[in-house]
C-alpha cells in the first residue's frame, strides 16, 4: 500500500484556516473588512482576553438573507468574485483566505445578520461544524462573535502571547481601518471598557487627529504626487519627529498592508535627514490600478506585490522628495524637535548620538606616519585628565598609556548602572514637576503604557490618565529631571511597544527602559567640562562594572599604550 493518502476534511479545514487565522487580531481585521465590503457606516469591535476568548464585530452594512448566511460559512462560497478574471482586477478588500469558513473551523462562531430591520438569521457552528440556524430579530447589518479561539488548536493557542500583546494587534488593525476609512464610524472596547470611539468625518486629516492625537497631527507634512502610473497621498513626519519605532499606516488601493517595497521608499525619501535607526512616521495612501497589484500572495493579505515595482517605488518616493523639499508646505502646528529640552538658555541641551567610531588596527609595529591604535583596556584606571578634545572627548594618562574617552558613552554608562542599581533596589529618586504635564497618546501607545504601568513607576514615572488616551505626568526621575518629560516618556512608551513585540520578559524591557533614560540624561558631545568635571567622570566611569562600552555597546574609550607611542617616534621601547 502507498505512503500517500488524502486528509480528511476536518484536517484540512484546520490547515487552512491556520494560514488565515494567526491570532485574534486576524479574526478582527478578516471581520472588518467583511463590513466595509458590505458598505458599512458604523463597525464595533469588542474583545475579551485581547480577542482570545471572545471577539465580536457588529456592522449596520448590507446584511445577508438566510441562504447567504449559511453558505458564507463553506468553503469557496463568496460574493466578491463571479470569474476567474476578477482575481485580477480585486476592488474589494478580499480575496485569498475565505475568512468566515477559516475562523470557524477554530473557533466557536456566532453570525446573526438582516437585510433588513426585523426578521434576521442566525447561524452557529462549531470548529466548522454546524450546530443549527434559526430565525432571530434584529436591525439590519451583521454580527460575528467568536469565542474560544483555537480551542481545537492547541498547539497554535500555545503560541499566542500575553493579553496586553494581543489587545496591541487588535488595536492595530481597528486603529488601521479607522484611518482608511474616515467616512465609517468605528468603536473599540476591551474588558467593557471604550479604547477608541470616533465619528465618521469628512476629512482624513480629521480622522488622523481622532486616531493618533492632536500631538502627531501636529508634527506632520502634507503629501501630494499623481501620475500616470497612481497617486499617493497623505501625511508624513518632518525628520526632526522621527523615532527609533515610528508610527507608519500604508493602504494601498484602500488595503492596509505591511509592504517592503513602500516602506524602503519612504526610508530612502528620508536618507539624507534621519539617522540609520530612526524612520518617520506616515499614514500614506496609494491608489493604483487594480490590475497592478496582485493582492492574492499572501493569505491574510497583509503583502501585495506590484506589476510594476519600480515605477510605485519611484512614484512613493518622488511624493515623500516633493513634500520635504517644499520649506513651505503645510505644516499642522509648530515643528519642534521631539527631545528638545524644557528649558532654554546657554545651558540646554542638544540631542545627539553617539556614533561608533570606525576600526583600527591592533598590535604591531605602526607604520612610519602613525601609530596603531589598541581598543580596549589593559587594566582599570586610575586615569588623569588632561584636556578636552572638541568638547566631545576626554584626554587623558594612566599607567600605561594614553586613555581617549567619549564623554557621552561614559556618561551613559555611569548613569545606567546607578539607575539600573537604583531601580531594582527600588530607591530611585523622584522629582516632581512643578507644572504637571499632559501627554496625548496614539492607541497603540496607551495600550503599551498599560502593559509597561508597573515598569515605568519603578522607573520613577508617575502618571495617571487625564482623560482619553492623555496622561497627566506628576514627577519624573531625578536622573532624567532636565529632560523634555514628554519626549522622554513617548520614548520610553516606543520601548515598551517593541518589548511586548518580540515578548521581552520584565528584565529585560527594564534594562531597555534604563538604557533610553541613561543615553538621554547623559552629558552629550560638542559640551564644554571642566577639568574636575572632567576628572569626576572618569573617576566615576572607573567603578562601573563595564566601563568600556556604552550600554548599548559602543566604546566609551580607547588606550593608546605607551609602547605604541615610543614606537611611532622611533624611541627604544620599554625604556623609562
Amino acid at each position: 500500500m502507498g505512503k500517500i493518502r488524502l486528509l480528511d476534511e476536518s484536517v484540512v479545514n484546520r490547515i487552512a484556516a491556520g494560514e488565515v487565522v494567526e491570532r485574534p487580531a486576524s479574526v478582527v481585521k478578516e471581520l472588518i473588512e467583511n463590513s466595509l465590503d458590505a458598505a458599512a457606516r458604523r463597525v464595533e469591535v469588542e474583545v475579551q482576553g485581547g480577542g482570545s476568548r471572545w471577539i465580536r464585530v457588529a456592522d449596520d452594512g448590507e446584511g445577508m438573507d438566510r441562504d447567504d448566511a449559511v453558505l458564507a460559512l463553506q468553503r469557496h462560497a463568496t460574493s466578491k468574485l463571479a470569474a476567474v478574471e476578477d482575481l485580477t482586477r480585486i476592488a474589494s478588500l478580499g480575496f485569498r483566505g475565505e475568512a468566515l469558513p477559516s475562523i470557524a473551523a477554530v473557533s466557536e462562531l456566532r453570525l446573526s445578520t438582516a437585510v433588513a430591520d426585523g426578521e434576521g438569521t442566525q447561524v452557529e457552528v462549531r470548529g466548522g461544524a454546524l450546530v443549527h440556524v434559526e430565525p432571530c430579530a434584529r436591525p439590519r447589518g451583521t454580527t460575528v462573535e467568536v469565542g474560544r479561539l483555537f480551542f481545537n488548536v492547541p498547539a497554535r493557542r500555545k503560541f499566542l502571547r500575553t493579553t496586553a500583546t494581543e489587545l496591541a494587534h487588535v488595536v492595530r488593525w481597528v486603529s488601521r481601518y479607522a484611518l482608511a476609512r474616515p467616512d465609517v464610524a468605528f468603536r473599540l472596547r476591551s474588558e467593557g471598557g471604550v479604547l477608541l470611539d470616533v465619528a465618521a468625518v469628512n476629512e482624513t486629516l480629521e480622522r488622523v487627529r481622532q486616531v493618533l492625537g492632536a500631538g502627531r497631527v501636529e508634527t506632520l507634512l502634507r503629501v501630494e504626487h499623481e501620475t500616470d502610473d497612481g497617486r499617493v497621498w497623505g501625511f508624513s513626519a518632518a525628520p526632526a519627529h522621527a523615532t527609533a519605532r515610528p508610527v507608519q499606516h500604508g493602504f494601498v488601493n484602500g488595503r492596509a498592508v505591511q509592504d517592503r517595497l513602500l516602506w524602503r521608499a519612504v526610508r530612502d525619501a528620508y536618507e539624507n535627514t534621519l539617522p540609520a535607526a530612526q524612520g518617520a512616521p506616515f499614514v500614506l495612501f496609494l491608489e493604483l490600478d487594480p490590475r497592478e497589484v496582485d493582492v492574492n500572495v499572501h493569505p491574510q493579505k497583509t503583502e501585495v506585490r506590484f506589476a510594476r515595482p519600480q515605477t510605485v517605488y519611484a512614484l512613493v518616493r518622488e511624493a515623500l522628495a516633493r513634500a520635504l523639499e517644499r520649506p513651505s508646505a503645510p505644516r499642522y502646528g509648530a515643528l519642534r524637535h521631539r527631545n528638545a529640552p524644557a528649558q532654554e538658555g546657554p545651558g540646554r541641551r542638544e540631542p545627539v548620538i553617539a556614533e561608533p567610531s570606525g576600526s583600527a588596527a591592533t598590535g604591531g609595529e605602526g607604520p612610519p606616519e602613525g601609530p596603531a591604535v589598541l581598543w580596549g583596556m589593559r587594566e582599570r584606571g586610575p586615569w588623569r585628565a588632561l584636556a578636552q578634545l572638541r568638547q566631545s572627548y576626554i584626554v587623558a594618562e594612566d599607567a600605561g598609556g594614553l586613555v581617549l574617552v567619549d564623554q557621552h558613552a561614559a556618561h551613559e554608562r555611569v548613569l545606567f548602572e546607578r539607575y539600573l542599581a537604583a531601580v531594582q533596589q527600588g530607591r530611585v529618586e523622584i522629582q516632581t514637576l512643578l507644572f504637571p504635564r499632559t501627554l496625548e497618546l496614539e492607541l497603540e501607545s496607551w495600550v503599551a503604557i498599560e502593559a509597561g504601568r508597573e515598569e515605568l513607576a519603578r522607573l520613577g514615572f508617575r502618571f495617571e490618565p487625564f482623560g482619553r488616551r492623555t496622561l497627566r505626568v506628576d514627577a519624573v526621575p531625578a536622573v532624567a529631571a532636565h529632560l523634555d518629560p514628554e519626549a522622554l516618556l513617548r520614548e520610553l512608551v516606543d520601548e515598551v511597544q517593541h518589548a511586548r513585540a518580540v515578548a521581552a520578559d520584565s528584565a529585560a524591557l527594564r534594562r531597555r527602559l534604563v538604557t533610553t533614560a541613561a543615553c538621554r540624561a547623559a552629558v552629550t558631545i560638542r559640551t564644554p567640562l571642566g577639568a574636575e568635571q572632567m576628572q569626576q567622570l572618569l573617576d566615576d566611569l572607573a567603578t562601573t562594572d563595564h566601563p568600556q562600552t556604552c550600554p548599548h555597546g559602543r566604546p566609551a574609550l580607547f588606550r593608546l599604550p605607551l609602547e605604541e607611542i615610543e614606537r611611532a617616534f622611533r624611541r627604544p621601547v620599554g625604556r623609562r
